[in-house]
């Protein structure tokens, strides 16, 4: 995502839709303000949405600021699931080899139809929403992150590593003397990261099971005295309740985006 094409205020008519009016999105906490802005994907967030039947649905989710294919401000909504649903996912038609990919932590490349469009994106489960997350292959700019990091640090990429990025696979590196990993994340702004330690320290990190280490997840709620506090927002029956909320929830990512 190129952030410079991000408007520098909220898309407060988008976060809107989710019963976050102007005046709730200013009393964000900065920090989460600015992970929104910049293109990271948000801490969890209790949201209100408007149901078909006219109800108001209550749901926990993490939010995601990315560029659509102009290059506009698109919003993205991952709810939070128990497990993985490919039926969930039909816009990205995952195979049940691919699905089990993701679980693993592994980031796969797949031509996905969005909006009448097939695209080349980045796939990659988020370990705590249990949603996938996924970008464009050309809005992460992988190109030319390759190439500021041989510039920065006097190091050259072979060939089969370069591709090893592309297709979305971590590759280790010796960089002064210390072994570093590099490759996509979509959970970072830029979709791309570098951690101090080799593969099975990246495999560690991408594999982190939010939920068994934090049973009862915390995020953020708007309280009676109109402010954001963290509190939890994610249970056991709460996690039952956003499964079985087919309709409000189906497409909410594609309405936000439009």
């Amino acid at each position: 995502m190129d952030n410079r094409n991000l408007s520098e205020t909220l898309p407060y008519g988008k976060l809107a839709m989710l019963g976050i009016d102007k005046e709730k999105a200013d009393l964000l906490p900065q920090e989460v303000k600015e992970k929104l802005l910049s293109g990271e994907v948000t801490p969890l967030m209790q949201v209100s949405i408007r149901a078909q039947n006219g109800n108001a649905v209550t749901l926990p989710l993490k939010l995601q600021l990315v560029s659509d294919r102009l290059g506009n401000p698109a919003l993205m909504a991952y709810p939070v699931r128990a497990i993985l649903e490919t039926e969930r996912n039909k816009a990205l038609g995952l195979t049940e080899q691919e699905a089990e990919r993701l679980k693993k932590g592994e980031v796969i490349q797949k031509a996905v139809d969005v909006d009448g469009e097939k695209t080349r994106q980045y796939l990659q489960l988020d370990p705590e929403t249990k949603s996938v997350l996924h970008r464009r292959v050309t809005e992460i700019r992988l190109e030319q992150k390759l190439k500021d990091m041989e510039k920065v640090n006097d190091i050259e990429l072979g060939t089969q590593q370069k591709q090893q990025v592309r297709d979305g696979k971590p590759v280790e590196l010796n960089v002064g003397g210390e072994k570093v990993s590099v490759g996509v994340d979509l959970r970072e702004p830029q979709g791309f990261r570098i951690i101090k330690g080799d593969l099975k320290e990246w495999e560690r990190q991408q594999k982190l099971r939010y939920d068994e280490l934090h049973p009862e997840y915390l995020g953020l709620v708007q309280t009676d005295s109109n402010r954001w506090e963290y509190r939890k927002v994610v249970d056991r029956q709460s996690q039952e309740r956003a499964m079985k909320l087919h309709s409000p929830k189906e497409n909410v990512s594609q309405s936000l985006k439009r």
